[in-house]
């Protein structure tokens, strides 16, 4: 009922990982194809990691968790949320609205200027968001913020430093210049930065805990060739990332993403209306880059948690392909998360709920 390691002495080490979930979670990888992917799924409650699968084209039945764990693609619009919360912290509010144009594919100089000729829409930092349209979040970076403010935002969500785990991990990285135009796309996700998946599962579950970041474990308990249970080291504990306030604003706004915004295909259907997970409201943000990297590579994340309301699972998942296929990384996510709210996993709170 449980996976675990075997030791060289005959004992062995007992994973956190829940059997169906893994099997799943590399199911859906293979399935997917990408030339590289991840997906990670956690136990917002405990930081127990249910699910750590990675995959790459060239060894397609083995399971390479060291693409789970190092943060080899860059985080796209995912870095979004950390821009939302340095904004947050600055008295932005989710209703905050800016006036703009264009800034779907790029953001402009004139991006970050008042042109009342040309500004024909104005929507919030919420929609910005949900929408993951970047001149909104660009021009309210370069209204109110600068790269201190910025990077205190992107070190309170572990960015710069190995995220705390039982398997080797490596700090997703950031670099903030000074020129307002290049300060603006990193803060609408174009560049320099970039993230592994399991540290975006962990900003997920941080988000879902009301500001509260827990420390990830894939251990549970390690028994010697003569069956006694050994001591583990010491953990971390959990600690306050963001404020309660903060994180409940960047919830609220992470679920417009799946009802109406860029994932609402993935989580709706486009013929009903429908949530396609029973009614489950999911909390998320996306991230894509499909122009090709020095790599060859376009890239598709998605993270979140679930349920919205009372969040009990957070996950990433991560897709490097050679095309811009239609099938996304939020489409992984959502099949990913059926087979939770089907598994001895989900909690009795929310079959009550459903």
């Amino acid at each position: 009922g449980r996976l675990v390691q075997a030791l060289p002495d005959g004992g062995r080490v007992e994973l956190t990982l829940e059997p169906e979930l893994q099997r799943a979670a590399e199911r859906l990888l293979a399935v997917d194809a990408p030339i590289q992917g991840a997906a990670v799924l956690v136990s917002v409650d405990d930081g127990r990691v249910l699910a750590l699968a990675g995959r790459h084209r060239d060894a397609p039945q083995a399971n390479d968790v060291r693409l789970a764990t190092s943060p080899w693609a860059p985080a796209a619009s995912v870095f979004k949320l950390v821009t939302a919360t340095a904004l947050l912290g600055e008295g932005v509010t989710p209703a905050t609205r800016v006036c703009y144009h264009g800034g779907v594919h790029s953001v402009e100089a004139d991006n970050l200027e008042d042109h009342p000729e040309l500004d024909g829409r104005c929507k919030s930092l919420g929609y910005g968001l949900a929408k993951s349209q970047n001149a909104i979040l660009a021009r309210l970076a370069h209204d109110h913020l600068d790269p201190v403010k910025l990077e205190r935002a992107a070190r309170a969500l572990g960015f710069g430093e190995a995220p705390p785990f039982d398997l080797p991990t490596t700090a997703s990285s950031l670099a903030l210049p000074s020129e307002p135009l290049a300060f603006a796309r990193v803060a609408a996700g174009f560049w320099n930065t970039n993230l592994s998946p399991l540290h975006g599962a962990l900003m997920a579950a941080t988000i879902a805990r009301g500001g509260e970041m827990p420390t990830l474990r894939v251990v549970e308990r390690v028994v010697d060739g003569s069956g006694r249970v050994q001591p583990l080291p010491p953990r971390a504990a959990a600690h306050r990332a963001i404020a309660p306030a903060t994180a409940e604003a960047l919830a609220h706004m992470m679920v417009g993403t799946t009802e109406w915004g860029s994932a609402n295909r993935a989580f709706r259907d486009p013929a009903t209306g429908r949530r396609r997970l029973a009614g489950v409201r999911v909390a998320g943000k996306t991230g894509t880059l499909t122009g090709r990297d020095e790599g060859g590579l376009a890239y598709s994340w998605f993270v979140g948690f679930a349920p919205a309301d009372h969040p009990q699972v957070a996950l990433a998942v991560l897709l490097g392909r050679a095309d811009e296929s239609d099938i996304r990384a939020a489409e992984v996510a959502r099949a990913l998360l059926a087979t939770w709210m089907t598994s001895g996993e989900r909690a009795p709170a929310f079959v009550a709920a459903r």
